[in-house]
């Protein structure tokens, strides 16, 4: 009788449990679509703000004579920075450092999979590093749109 009657207990506790988890779950669902939403509405804004502070700024003329004087000097800057580049030796250096810096992008994306994966696999979010310092893994989620809406 104690065994069936501590099963039963179980099975309460588990069922409270995952109810207490989806209640959970709907609250932080419904936190992040209010975040998301507020989001859109204050960029919404912002972009009305901008708009307005932007003409205010082109309406002016002492910053639109200044402004249409640094546009020309960095049209002077560019044209000047591609004709050192013309120059081979310069155009060799230019395209070493995209390289390096398209390797170094590649590295980062790896190594963020690689630590995905310790994560999982060792269950901690620290790792020392090979000059004894630990450091620990920071993830950065972040919501993506995707093609076309999922189908509820």
């Amino acid at each position: 009788m104690d065994d069936q009657q501590d099963q039963v207990t179980a099975e309460q506790t588990a069922l409270s449990t995952a109810t207490k988890q989806v209640k959970d779950l709907f609250t932080l669902e419904n936190l992040i679509k209010t975040h998301v939403s507020h989001i859109d509405s204050v960029r919404v804004e912002l972009a009305k703000h901008s708009e307005m502070l932007t003409d205010i700024l082109n309406n002016d003329t002492s910053y639109k004579e200044i402004s249409d004087q640094i546009k020309e000097m960095t049209k002077k800057k560019s044209e000047a920075k591609q004709n050192i580049l013309k120059v081979p030796s310069n155009a060799s250096l230019n395209q070493k450092i995209k390289d390096m810096r398209t390797e170094v992008k590649e590295l980062r994306m790896a190594l963020s999979q690689y630590l995905q994966q310790y994560q999982k696999i060792a269950d901690t979010d620290q790792i020392e590093s090979e000059d004894g310092e630990v450091r620990q893994i920071v993830f950065d989620a972040r919501l993506v749109k995707i093609s076309g809406k999922l189908d509820k």
